[in-house]
């Protein structure tokens, strides 16, 4: 258990470090649609092959009622978006809609989800590395729109720079909850935890990532070789902690 904490530990505070920092970025200077689109879709593709690559096959392995919880957790996310989150990249719709605090508290519950998969997943040293860099994948335009978000709601830059430390921490406290909550949990029901963080990235990815790559029809070839590219690296990780 030593060295599962140790592990998470290092996990957590890489999450918390990525957060931040990619959320300073719009604090210093601006980044075109067009750049944005294209990390963006790099994430869609680096986030679907943990997706395909590890938590499915990991899935399968640990729990026969892998598919169930796989629906369960792409389902949650999908209610959750639907009734309480604001997509974080979509930030010319947001005016007139909700504040910008709403919109800070829905992607907050969408970052305490992650840790939930980090806690779950990092008692799988075969596993834990690829949901760490599913996270990181998708945190850095996250966490980069979160910023612009409040910026563009009229926050000052000092209180975005509080809300954003706040917002950095969310995943590795509910990975530490998951972690201290699952200690004790059998591999099935590990399983069943991992389909679940499986069906809420494939969510992450198909809905609020990979539409962003085929927003502009210009584009759509720099996009597709993102998104390629970011199944690509997916795949060499995998090779890399399989061996």
């Amino acid at each position: 258990m030593e060295h599962v904490a140790l592990r998470y530990l290092v996990y957590a505070a890489g999450i918390f470090a990525v957060s931040f920092v990619s959320g300073l970025i719009p604090l210093l200077r601006s980044w075109s649609h067009r750049e944005l689109q294209l990390l963006i879709s790099l994430s869609a593709g680096i986030v679907l092959g943990v997706v395909f690559f590890d938590l499915l096959p990991q899935s399968l392995q640990l729990s026969r009622h892998f598919f169930p919880a796989v629906l369960l957790g792409f389902m949650l996310l999908l209610a959750l978006e639907k009734f309480v989150l604001i997509h974080p990249h979509e930030t010319e719709e947001l005016a007139g809609r909700r504040s910008g605090f709403a919109a800070y508290t829905g992607i907050s519950l969408h970052a305490l989800l992650d840790g939930v998969a980090l806690g779950s997943s990092v008692m799988m040293p075969a596993l834990g590395s690829a949901v760490v860099w599913a996270i990181l994948a998708h945190k850095i335009p996250d966490t980069f729109s979160l910023c612009s978000i409040l910026l563009f709601f009229g926050f000052r830059r000092r209180q975005a720079l509080v809300l954003l430390l706040i917002f950095s921490l969310l995943t590795p406290l509910g990975g530490a909850v998951a972690l201290v909550a699952l200690r004790h949990a059998s591999p099935t029901l590990l399983g069943l935890t991992v389909g679940v963080a499986a069906g809420t990235f494939l969510f992450i990815a198909t809905s609020d990532l990979l539409p962003h790559a085929h927003a502009h029809h210009e584009r759509r070839f720099y996009n597709l070789v993102a998104v390629l590219t970011g199944l690509l690296l997916s795949g060499l990780l995998h090779q890399a902690h399989s061996h």
